[in-house]
C-alpha cells in the first residue's frame, strides 16, 4: 500500500494509548482508509499492528445505503491532529471519550462546529478555531453521520404504532396510575396529536406524577436508602450534631414524649432523606431548567426538617404538612443542588484512600453517562507501583483512568466522608498533593472565586456539557419504558442490523434532546417527545422487520410493586391488603400492604441499601405471587362491586349477582347470556385496555372459562342439595361490613350482608377477574 501525496506515512506517537494514527492509506484496489496503529512489545523489534480503521471514500453504510462523502486532506489532517485520540480514527470513542457516531450534538453541522470551537479538544479549546471547526464538523457529519436520519426513518418505518386510546390509557397508567379522564378521551379524538400532547401536560401537573418521577430517579440515585422504613432515624443519624444540634427536636426526653413522638420522627427523618428527590420534583413542578438539579443554590426543607437544619420564618401553608417543601439556603454553605446534598454524599461516601474517586465515578455515570469503570485499560491485580512517582499521574495505564476522575475526585476535597462541608481554612494538612488539581474535561479549575465552591463550579461545567442531557434521557428512557437506551455495538463483532439499530434509535433520541435543550431544559418536554416517539407508542411490527433490529423496541414492561399497587387502587378503590371486612384497620397502615411492604423485594422491588437493581422478568416465586394476588384481589373486589348499588360498581355494570344464565328449567337465556358477554367484553376493557368486536378469540374464552365455572358449580351444590358450605362465599369474601368498618347486620333490624352464592353466579364471575388479572396486559405496562 501506499500514502497519499502529501501525507507523510508516519504519525505523533502516544504514550499513554501506545497508538500512531496514520491520517490516509490508500490501497491497491482505491480504498482509503485511516489507521490507528497499536505498538505491540517486542524485545528484537519494535512492532505495531492495526488497531482501528475507518473507510474514507465511498461505502455501504449499516442499512445498505451508499455513503457518497470523502474527506478532505484538509479535514483528515485535522481530524487526526484534534479528535482522534479521545474519539478514534473510526468516531467509536476511545478510553471513556463519547462516540462520534450519532452523537448528542450530531443533529446538526452548525450545532456541532459551534461547539467544537467552544470546547474543544479539551483543555485546549483555542487551538481550534471557527474555520478548523466548521471543517471537523463536516467531516464529522459527513464521514460518521452522513446517513443517521435515512436509516433512523427505514429502521422506524417498520413498527406498528398503538392506537390513540391505548396511547393514551397507557401514559396515564405510567405517568399517573389511573384511568384517562373522559374529557381526556375527547382532547385526543378530536384534537389527535395535539390533543395527545395537552393530555400527557395535563398529567405531569398531579401530584401523581411526581411521586413517579421520584421513584425513577431513586432508581437511580438510591438515596431511599435513608427512608424510615429502613430505619425510623436512617437520614437524621447521618448528620452531625455539632453542624445542626437541633437535629432531633422532636425528642423531649424518653420520659417526656407525647403520642406524635413516633410520626414525627419518621416525617422528620423523610423530610431529610427525601430532599434530592423532593428538589428534583421542585424543579419540574416550578418548570425550571433541569440544570438546577446541579447548580440550585438552596436545598429544600418540609416544616419538620425545617426545625432539624434550624431554618425559621419560611412561609409553610401548614407547620405539620411533611409533604410540602421549600427551598432554603443554609448559612456558609455553598449549595449544587444534588451534589452537596448530604443524602447523595453519605450514600456515596469517600475514605482516606479513595479520595472522592466513589463520588466522582458516580458523577460521571448518573450525570454524564460515561461509566468510567469501562475504560480499556489493564488494571493489574496488584497494582502496586513502584517504578513511577505518582502512578495514578505517570504511569500510562493508570492515568488513562485517573486523568479522567481525579480531578473530578478533587473537586470535592470541602466535603469529607460525612458529607460535611469543610472550607479550606479549615482544613490542617490541605489536599493531596499526589492527585490531579481541580478540573473537568482537561480545563483546571481557576482557583480564584472557586476554592472554598468548587463543586458549585463543577455543576455548572456538567451542566452545560451534552453529556447531561444525554445522561437525564437516558434515565427517563429507562423509567418510561423499562430499559436504557442501547449502546453501541463493538465495530468488529457487531452485526449490521445491531448497528442500524442503534443508529436509528439514537439519532431518534438526539433530535428528542435537541427539543429537551431547546426548551429550557425542561423535563416535562423530555417526557412528552419520549411519549410521543414510535419507540415508545410501538404496538408491533411489520412482518418483514428485521427482528434483530427492533429486540428492544417498545415501552411494555414488568410493572414495579409500586406502580401495580397503584394500579389496583385505581382500578378497585383499594390497596391489595387483607380482607375488605378488615380493610378499615388496615387503611393507613402502609405495614399491611403486600406489594409496597410484604412482598415489596420479593416482587422485584428495591430498598435502596441492599436490594438496588429491579427485577425486569418474573421468576417462579414473582409468578405465584401473581396467582395469588389475582385470586386474592377477584375474591375481595367481585363479591363487594356485586354489592354496592348499581351506579357505583366498576366491575359489574351489565349484570347482577343473581344473574343466572339459566332459567328454572335449566335452558340457557340467550338475553341473560348476551348481558354477560356484554360485561365480559367491558372487562377486557377496563382491565386490560383491550377493545375486542364480539366474536374475539379472547372473549370467547373468558366465556367459556365462565360457563365451565358456572356448570361445575352449579352440579357441586345439586350434589350437596344446596348446603351451606357449597353456597356460601368463602369467609374472605364475602361482604359482612362497609370499608369504614360499619356491620351491616343487626339483628332484628337489618341484614344487607352478601354471604350467599347459590347460583354459583358471583364465583364464577370471580374465576373470570382472576384470569385477567393474572393477564400479562394486567401485570406489564
Amino acid at each position: 500500500m501506499e500514502t497519499s501525496d502529501g501525507i507523510e506515512n508516519s504519525g505523533v506517537f502516544d504514550p499513554v494509548q501506545q497508538t500512531i494514527d496514520v491520517d490516509r492509506v490508500e490501497l491497491d484496489d482505491g480504498k482509503i482508509y485511516s489507521v490507528q496503529l497499536l505498538l505491540i512489545q517486542n524485545d528484537e523489534q519494535i512492532i505495531f499492528s492495526i488497531a482501528d480503521a475507518i473507510h474514507l471514500n465511498p461505502g455501504e453504510t449499516p442499512s445498505g445505503q451508499t455513503n457518497g462523502y470523502e474527506a478532505t486532506t484538509e479535514a483528515l489532517a485535522l481530524y487526526g491532529a484534534q479528535c482522534s485520540s479521545c474519539h478514534g480514527v473510526n468516531g467509536a470513542g476511545l478510553a471513556g471519550n463519547p462516540s462520534l457516531i450519532a452523537c448528542a450534538n450530531c443533529g446538526n453541522e452548525s450545532a456541532l462546529s459551534n461547539y467544537i470551537r467552544d470546547t474543544m479538544p479539551l483543555g485546549q479549546s483555542a487551538s481550534c478555531d471557527a474555520s478548523c471547526s466548521d471543517v471537523l464538523a463536516d467531516y464529522i457529519m459527513g464521514a460518521f453521520n452522513s446517513t443517521n436520519q435515512q436509516v433512523s426513518r427505514e429502521t422506524i418505518g417498520f413498527i406498528q404504532i398503538l392506537s390513540d386510546g391505548e396511547t393514551l390509557r397507557r401514559a396515564a397508567q405510567q405517568l399517573v396510575s389511573r384511568l384517562p379522564a373522559l374529557d381526556e378521551f375527547a382532547m385526543v379524538s378530536t384534537e389527535g396529536d395535539a390533543g395527545m400532547r395537552k393530555a400527557i401536560s395535563g398529567m405531569m401537573d398531579e401530584d401523581a406524577f411526581h411521586l413517579r418521577l421520584s421513584e425513577i430517579f431513586n432508581d437511580y440515585l438510591l438515596t431511599d436508602k435513608y427512608h424510615s422504613r429502613n430505619g425510623s432515624e436512617a437520614a437524621i443519624s447521618l448528620l452531625s450534631s455539632d453542624d445542626f444540634p437541633n437535629r432531633r427536636w422532636f425528642d423531649p426526653g424518653k420520659e417526656n414524649r407525647g403520642e406524635n413522638y413516633n410520626a414525627e420522627r419518621r416525617a422528620t427523618n423523610d423530610g431529610v432523606a427525601r430532599e434530592p428527590l423532593e428538589l428534583i420534583s421542585h424543579v419540574v413542578r416550578n418548570d425550571l431548567p433541569f440544570t438546577q438539579i446541579l447548580t440550585a443554590d438552596y436545598m429544600m426543607v418540609n416544616p419538620l426538617s425545617a426545625k432539624t437544619y434550624g431554618v425559621e420564618g419560611l412561609p409553610f401553608s401548614s407547620p405539620s404538612d411533611a409533604n410540602e417543601f421549600l427551598p432554603v439556603q443554609l448559612a456558609d454553605v455553598p449549595h449544587a443542588g444534588i451534589l452537596t446534598s448530604p443524602m447523595f454524599l453519605n450514600r456515596y461516601p469517600t475514605t482516606s484512600t479513595n479520595r472522592n474517586r466513589g463520588r466522582a465515578r458516580v458523577v460521571f455515570d448518573l450525570f454524564l453517562d460515561t461509566d468510567v469503570l469501562a475504560i480499556e485499560g489493564v488494571r493489574p491485580g496488584n497494582s502496586v507501583d513502584i517504578t513511577t512517582p505518582i502512578p495514578t499521574i505517570n504511569n500510562p495505564e493508570c492515568s488513562k483512568c485517573h486523568s479522567l476522575i481525579d480531578p473530578v475526585a478533587s473537586v470535592f476535597q470541602n466535603w469529607n466522608h460525612k458529607g460535611q462541608y469543610r472550607p479550606a481554612r479549615l482544613s490542617k494538612y490541605g489536599w493531596y498533593t499526589d492527585m490531579e488539581t481541580r478540573g473537568f474535561n482537561g480545563e483546571s479549575m481557576p482557583l480564584a472565586g472557586n476554592v472554598d465552591s468548587s463543586v458549585q463550579w463543577l455543576a455548572n461545567q456538567i451542566a452545560s456539557d451534552p453529556r447531561f442531557p444525554k445522561a437525564v434521557t437516558r434515565i427517563m428512557v429507562n423509567g418510561l419504558t423499562g430499559k436504557e437506551p442501547l449502546q453501541e455495538p463493538d465495530s468488529a463483532t457487531g452485526s449490521q442490523a445491531e448497528v442500524g439499530a442503534y443508529i436509528a434509535e439514537r439519532t431518534q433520541l438526539n433530535d428528542i434532546q435537541s427539543r429537551f435543550v431547546g426548551d429550557g431544559y425542561r423535563l416535562k418536554t423530555l417526557v412528552e417527545e419520549i411519549m410521543m416517539s414510535p419507540y415508545w407508542q410501538a404496538d408491533g411490527l411489520a412482518a418483514n422487520a428485521n427482528a434483530v433490529a427492533h429486540a428492544s423496541t417498545g415501552s411494555s414492561y414488568l410493572l414495579t410493586p409500586e406502580q401495580l399497587d397503584r394500579k389496583i387502587v385505581s382500578l378497585f378503590g383499594f390497596e391489595w391488603k387483607r380482607s375488605l371486612d378488615n380493610y378499615y384497620k388496615d387503611v393507613s397502615n402502609s405495614s399491611t400492604s403486600q406489594l409496597n411492604k410484604i412482598f415489596r423485594q420479593i416482587y422485584g422491588g428495591i430498598d435502596s441499601d441492599s436490594v438496588t437493581t429491579r427485577l425486569k422478568s418474573p421468576n417462579g416465586l414473582m409468578g405465584a405471587m401473581q396467582l395469588r394476588m389475582a385470586n386474592e384481589l377477584a375474591c375481595y373486589a367481585v363479591p363487594r362491586d356485586f354489592w354496592s348499588p348499581q351506579g357505583e360498581r366498576e366491575l359489574f355494570l351489565f349484570v347482577n349477582h343473581d344473574m343466572s344464565p339459566y332459567d328454572d328449567s335449566g335452558a340457557l337465556d340467550e338475553s341473560i347470556m348476551t348481558r354477560v358477554r356484554q360485561n365480559i367484553q367491558y372487562l377486557h376493557v377496563y382491565l386490560l385496555g383491550e377493545e375486542l368486536p364480539e366474536e374475539a378469540e379472547e372473549l370467547l374464552i373468558s366465556e367459556q372459562l365462565f360457563m365451565d365455572s358456572l356448570n361445575r358449580g352449579r352440579q357441586l351444590i345439586l350434589a350437596s342439595g344446596g348446603e351451606w358450605s357449597d353456597i356460601a362465599l368463602p369467609g374472605d369474601c364475602d361482604v359482612t361490613k362497609e370499608l369504614n368498618g360499619t356491620l351491616l347486620y343487626e339483628k332484628d333490624v337489618r341484614d344487607d350482608r352478601l354471604r350467599e352464592d347459590r347460583q354459583y353466579v358471583i364465583r364464577a364471575w370471580m374465576a373470570v377477574v382472576a384470569y385477567l388479572l393474572a393477564d400479562y396486559k394486567f401485570l406489564y405496562s
